[in-house]
């Protein structure tokens, strides 16, 4: 590693940095340029890269950006969680770190406000925080076999967003991988902690907020999720069984420990919300051949009724919160690209619309005296907290960003396709801009939103259009357009990107460069089968963990993703001039520069898939670092741009679209 060190960290000082891009001469004291990135298929600029993912050392991180720069910090959010009355919200940050941070929202006054809990050694994805009513956190961070519980309490000192560092109690270790916290209403209680073994048993303790060990309540038969509050004294606790034949949905008794079905609902129903002060519950099940929600009360002896009028709002609804009442619900609602906020008020069985700005609502929401807490994003303004303080007289309320940075806005625009209007999120001119890329959502049953996007602004910060739209097969546009690619990967949902296109060329004329694509998992299998479809209609393409097919991603996924693709009937084949929708038989195709990655331990889809796909790709017209490069993450997972360190991944796509080869295998 100490050689590797001293080839990497003086390659900035030997660059030549040119319009915000990095040349290297053909030798020592060269000074003709190398004709291409670099003589292997990763790219000297990502070199440094590769070295800070597989050591976490920092000189490398500082090497793979040129000296000076300053990159856009990574406002990326996620992992929200309310304190047991919604005093406190925290998350996970990464604030452009290599290491993610928690950060703790205070609601008790009248606007949110934030400030930056930085740990000692940092936070990973599974370390999401709980926060207490007091304003500490609860953490549980696993290491080998232990995991560790944390009290995590402000230090004094630090400004209101960055915070100082964070001082640490530890409470316990269990040799257990398995921990789960639930956030307690009652004073004296933080939270609950469901600790799950081997044998399948699951134990429950309580976790006071203090600086003290967490106390054994019961040890529970099976395993158990979820988790509802019945009553504001805390002494009744619902849970979803996970052990087949047994009741759906259990009630914990908190002072006797003991575990029995929850009377009232029908054994296939769901329970989704409570009003523990009035004992208003909210359910879901299956009625019609379709999920309703339903609405009862805890020690109601009748059948749960099912609201006519709540049932019929159009869009995809989930249900946020209920007031402290019981008799309003909050809803999201989301149609297309965006969320709406609806209340209904569940005594009349009528819906009204709150005004948000366009954006997209997040299924995280607390309703208390103070107002209704929500989770909401768009284009230009990260994921965080409004507040609602009187949902009948709306008034949006949230805690101020860093306004150094600049956001760029996006819009939503219906294109024409080939058998009906597209919906796309638009950021930039598409048609006059000096670059675009078409940008394809993984899923297939997913959906671009019109919520912040740390790679789409990193494009735009580069002067790159983004049109990413939500073809056939998306979710938000109905049954007809969402099913259309069931037992068709790759047929509707390919023409419609390939006619927007031949539509975005059209439109920016010969004398502009020709769209590019990017797409991610599913995304990624669609890019290149569009670039294998019509190589000439594409400048080049990057994609981030694709597959080769649904029949080869079916014999060695996890079963999760094979049981996606029974549903969606993703192992039939397409009969048509193009043919089966295999990339390593279409990999000849692919006459345009590509950039792949790959998480090396991607859960979803093996690592694997991509290193087939480029060894056939070399076996063809493609040449390493000329038109043809393959970044494989150490350590990463399934989305390598969104984990530790995948800001700098995500900078060297953005750099490949923006400054990447434009020389075709079929024209070198």
């Amino acid at each position: 590693m100490k050689d590797i060190a001293k080839t990497a960290l003086p390659l900035p000082a030997a660059a030549d940095y040119r319009d915000e891009a990095a040349w290297w001469a053909d030798g020592p004291g060269g000074k003709a340029r190398l004709p291409h990135w670099c003589n292997d298929s990763s790219g000297v600029g990502t070199f440094p890269v590769r070295l800070y993912a597989a050591t976490g050392d920092t000189r490398f991180r500082e090497a793979a950006a040129p000296p000076g720069a300053d990159p856009l910090p990574n406002a990326r959010r996620f992992g929200f969680r309310f304190s047991g009355r919604g005093r406190y919200i925290a998350c996970l940050t990464g604030q452009g770190h290599h290491r993610l941070a928690p950060e703790l929202w205070d609601l008790t006054g009248p606007a949110p406000q934030r400030r930056g809990l930085p740990t000692r050694d940092g936070e990973t994805s599974w370390t999401p925080p709980v926060p207490t009513d007091d304003g500490d956190l609860l953490l549980c961070r696993t290491d080998r076999d232990f995991t560790r519980l944390l009290l995590v309490a402000p230090a004094p000192g630090g400004d209101s967003v960055h915070g100082a560092d964070a001082e640490e109690h530890e409470l316990c270790a269990l040799r257990s991988r398995g921990l789960r916290l639930v956030p307690c209403p009652v004073a004296g209680t933080a939270a609950l902690m469901f600790e799950a073994s081997a044998d399948r048993r699951t134990t429950v303790w309580r976790v006071s907020g203090r600086a003290e060990p967490p106390e054994l309540i019961t040890k529970l038969p099976g395993p158990v999720s979820g988790g509802v509050w019945l009553d504001d004294t805390g002494g009744r606790f619902a849970l979803t069984s996970q052990e087949p034949g047994t009741a759906r949905t259990l009630t914990l008794d908190l002072s006797r420990g003991t575990l029995a079905p929850l009377g009232g609902p029908a054994r296939d129903e769901h329970l989704l919300l409570a009003a523990p002060r009035t004992g208003t519950l909210l359910t879901a099940a299956m009625r019609d051949g379709a999920y309703r929600l339903g609405l009862r009360h805890l020690d109601g002896e009748g059948p749960t009724a099912f609201p006519e009028r709540l049932n019929s709002i159009e869009g995809i609804v989930t249900p946020l919160a209920l007031d402290p009442t019981g008799r309003h619900l909050a809803l999201a609602v989301t149609r297309g690209a965006r969320s709406h906020l609806f209340l209904h008020d569940l005594a009349d069985d009528t819906t009204g619309e709150v005004g948000l700005p366009p954006g997209v609502l997040y299924p995280a929401a607390h309703w208390s005296a103070v107002g209704l807490h929500l989770i909401h994003s768009a284009p230009d303004r990260p994921l965080g907290v409004v507040t609602v303080p009187e949902p009948s007289r709306p008034r949006i309320l949230s805690a101020p960003e860093d306004h150094r940075v600049r956001w760029a806005p996006a819009r939503t625009r219906d294109y024409d396709g080939p058998v009906g209007r597209i919906e796309a999120v638009v950021y930039g001119d598409p048609a006059a801009g000096g670059q675009v890329v078409l940008a394809l959502h993984g899923g297939p049953e997913a959906a671009w939103q019109l919520d912040f996007d740390p790679l789409f602004q990193c494009l735009a910060a580069a002067g790159i259009a983004v049109v990413a739209p939500n073809q056939r097969g998306s979710t938000g546009y109905g049954p007809a357009h969402r099913d259309a690619i069931h037992g068709a990967w790759g047929g509707p949902d390919l023409a419609d990107i390939l006619h927007l296109g031949r539509a975005l060329a059209a439109a920016r004329g010969p004398d502009r460069e020709r769209p590019m694509l990017y797409g991610a998992s599913y995304g990624a299998y669609l890019a290149l089968l569009a670039a294998a479809a019509q190589p000439d209609l594409w400048a080049r393409a990057a994609v981030v963990a694709p597959f080769l097919s649904g029949r080869k991603l079916y014999d060695d996924g996890p079963d999760s993703v094979c049981n996606l693709i029974d549903r969606l009937r993703g192992r039939e084949e397409i009969h048509d001039e193009l043919g089966p929708r295999d990339l390593l038989r279409l990999a000849d195709r692919m006459l345009l520069p590509l950039l792949i990655v790959h998480g090396e331990q991607d859960p979803l889809i093996p690592v694997t898939h991509s290193r087939r796909l480029i060894d056939r790709l070399r076996e063809g017209e493609h040449r390493d670092g000329a038109d043809l490069t393959y970044l494989e993450v150490p350590g990463a997972g399934h989305d390598p741009l969104s984990e530790t360190g995948g800001h700098l991944i995500l900078d060297h796509v953005a750099d490949f679209l923006r400054t990447g080869p434009s020389t075709s295998p079929k024209n070198r």
